[in-house]
């Protein structure tokens, strides 16, 4: 894997929903469990592993690994890879059925910007399971053959799930780009998600781009952008030229606990990416009863459910659909209300961490016969 307990992002998030599948599988079978984390020290093994599950940390180093691999795979184990790009050092034992392997799938690496080794990696693996059905339809669309299924995720398991729609939190002030403290109000929109230069595509330009013409008509919606990223200060300098930098807060990574609270007392959620293979953060904002904006033909078709739990465009660079999007849930309270909970609803009965280990157990069950 690459990581799970020191290592952000979302491959990490579904990593700790995989490793009590696979101890459990491991125990169950009665045959030994060894991870392998490329990011991670041994000092940041999980504390969930049990004390006979092996444990190993590369730091990073991409040849103690690709050597670990090889003298794992000489043994003939079954290897679970959580990225296609971690599984080049065994595609010779793979390609000849020396060994099994199963690797997930998490977004446009699988498809759009895919390597020709990886295309190889996927069509002689023995499993590929990816993070949704989109992903899945988009692999297909490139990859002649393979042996894929949708294994769609669920929410993080360090993400407690609400038995009740929560109350509405109150929010804390904030700094906002213009550098002044504000309090947040009752018509936040929150976007969480990394704002980094080479990707753009989740929606934050975007939204501003819209911006002015929405705080003309909602004087005291405000917009959050949670996240880590080294765009962070761009997305501010670009909320200031446009004269809307004291509606617009940018308060950097936060804890788990920290947004909790921002998704109970945000109004809606409103990512409106092309870049998801899933989207995990709808489902932390589906775990408050919030609706949730997004676009077509993107992981989040798989999430939101269009005129549902939230709404979908078609074209996140199409300012008229966005900006409509957003009024329609500003202008209707009651709506807006009335999707998060359907949303809450479709988190519970699809979604949760409880629903995506299931999944992963059945589909690795099935390699182990």
């Amino acid at each position: 894997m690459t990581g799970a307990g020191n290592t952000p992002g979302g491959i990490a998030a579904v990593n700790r929903n995989i490793l009590p599948v696979l101890v459990r599988l491991a125990s169950e079978r009665q045959c030994s469990l060894t991870v392998l984390s490329f990011l991670e020290r041994n000092s940041a093994r999980p504390p969930s592993l049990p004390g006979w599950v092996k444990f190993r940390g590369f730091a990073g180093n991409k040849l103690r690994l690709a050597a670990a691999l090889v003298k794992h795979a000489m043994t003939r184990p079954i290897l679970f890879f959580d990225h296609v790009t971690l599984a080049l050092p065994v595609l010779p034992f793979s390609r000849i059925g020396w060994v099994k392997t199963i690797l997930f799938a998490h977004g446009s690496e699988s498809w759009r910007r895919i390597r020709r080794t990886s295309g190889w990696l996927f069509q002689c693996a023995t499993l590929c399971l990816a993070n949704s059905q989109f992903t899945l339809s988009k692999m297909r669309e490139r990859l002649s053959r393979f042996n894929g299924v949708a294994c769609p995720l669920g929410l993080a398991p360090e993400f407690k799930l609400n038995q009740a729609v929560p109350s509405a939190a109150a929010l804390p002030a904030m700094r906002d780009a213009n550098g002044e403290a504000h309090s947040l109000g009752s018509h936040v929109l929150l976007l969480v998600g990394r704002m980094h230069p080479a990707e753009r595509e989740k929606g934050h330009h975007q939204l501003l781009e819209v911006w002015p013409e929405i705080r003309r008509e909602f004087p005291d919606a405000q917009l959050v952008f949670a996240g880590p990223g080294d765009d962070r200060e761009n997305i501010a300098q670009l909320a200031r030229s446009r004269g809307i930098g004291n509606s617009v807060f940018l308060p950097g990574p936060l804890s788990v606990d920290d947004l909790q609270q921002l998704y109970a007392g945000c109004y809606a959620f409103t990512m409106p990416s092309k870049q998801e293979g899933f989207g995990l953060v709808f489902l932390e904002a589906m775990n408050c009863a919030k609706p949730c904006v997004g676009c077509f033909d993107d992981g989040a078709e798989d999430v939101i459910a269009h005129e549902q739990t939230g709404l979908l465009i078609r074209n996140q660079n199409d300012p008229t659909a966005l900006a409509g999007a957003l009024r329609r849930l500003l202008g209707d309270p009651e709506l807006a209300q009335q999707m998060g909970r359907r949303g809450f609803e479709r988190l519970h009965a699809h979604f949760t961490a409880a629903h995506l280990q299931q999944r992963i157990y059945d589909q690795v069950a099935s390699v182990l016969k």
